[in-house]
């Protein structure tokens, strides 16, 4: 009997799950640009203290770019104003005051209207723990955005994954990663490979990847900087004789420790240049430490697009480093 039960029970969830996919299958595709959100907020609200906290949390600025840009380009609108033609979009935020409520609390949805999307509900019972819980809660709400942002990318990317570059870094640095139609392998040396994508006019997302012994000292900033310099003198040269990519030295570095796909990383911000000319743009490298190879393994990814903004190239590039995983 005991088995019947738990075989109805395992039933029950498969089909709810079937349900779940069928339901999923049939919305339509999200809509919006990448990196927008839709803040839906009363205009009293939004003109308050509370509409500041989402101002500060959803427009500050992306970290290490060469100038200002914001984490993600906000829209809101009141509850009056939201129709149809806003429920397909990709990312939506709910604030609401409701006296009902005994405290406030934040709510994640996915795809309620469209597919991939996510849908944040704050929810408090008046408008100053509003506020707080929206300052408090700061750090959930854009690392719940960017998770989905970079979920995004890594689903487009899988569907046109360029299988020969990620079998060649397999073989030579232990680690696969998703890297889409559209880069090609520039360099490829024994222990630095250099793939890079050219878009429209001078644009150009590249991704670096090398290694080197473990060291006895500790991987600080200033050391992995250093090493990247070594490498990129080397490698990456620029367009005039005795010019290379270099880190850029009057810039803020920002750094943090993180797991990515399990993997305990260094995650490093910065602007790079090239010494002997005019070039430059931000770079995002994640540094660790492979145990059975006896290596430090660093991939970086790089941004030049001297008539653009530089945010959502680099995402890009971000959710191609994203999908690093160790395979030795």
């Amino acid at each position: 009997m005991r088995k019947l039960v738990v075989s109805i029970a395992v039933i029950i969830a498969l089909l709810s799950s079937c349900k779940d996919n069928d339901q999923s299958n049939l919305l339509p595709n999200v809509t919006g640009k990448s990196g927008e959100v839709v803040l839906i907020i009363e205009a009293e609200h939004w003109n308050s203290d509370i509409g500041t906290e989402f101002k500060n949390t959803l427009s500050q600025s992306y970290p290490a770019l060469p100038q200002p840009e914001p984490m993600f380009d906000l829209v809101h609108i009141p509850y009056n104003s939201f129709s149809n033609i806003f429920k397909t979009h990709r990312n939506l935020i709910f604030a609401k005051v409701d006296k009902n409520i005994p405290e406030p609390k934040i709510l994640i949805q996915e795809n309620l209207w469209a597919k991939p999307q996510l849908i944040i509900n704050v929810i408090a019972p008046d408008a100053k723990s509003l506020e707080d819980v929206v300052r408090e809660k700061r750090d959930l709400i854009v690392d719940r955005i960017m998770k989905k942002e970079m979920e995004r990318y890594a689903a487009n990317y899988k569907k046109y994954e360029q299988i020969v570059i990620a079998d060649q870094l397999e073989r030579k640095f232990g680690v696969r990663l998703t890297v889409p139609r559209g880069y090609s392998l520039d360099l490829d040396t024994t222990d630095f490979m250099w793939i890079e994508n050219r878009g429209r006019g001078d644009v150009v997302q590249g991704i670096l990847v090398y290694s080197y012994d473990i060291p006895e000292v500790e991987l600080t900033t200033s050391y992995l900087f250093a090493k990247r310099n070594q490498f990129t003198k080397r490698f990456v040269p620029g367009p005039e004789a005795g010019s290379y990519m270099a880190v850029e030295t009057e810039s803020t570095p920002y750094r943090r420790e993180i797991t990515v796909n399990n993997i305990n990383v260094i995650e490093l911000r910065n602007l790079w240049k090239v010494e002997n000319d005019y070039m430059g743009g931000p770079f995002i490298s994640l540094s660790f430490v492979d145990e059975k190879l006896n290596k430090v393994i660093n991939i970086d990814g790089f941004v030049y697009a001297p008539q653009f903004d530089k945010r959502d190239y680099l995402r890009q590039v971000e959710a191609v480093l994203n999908s690093v995983q160790q395979v030795n």
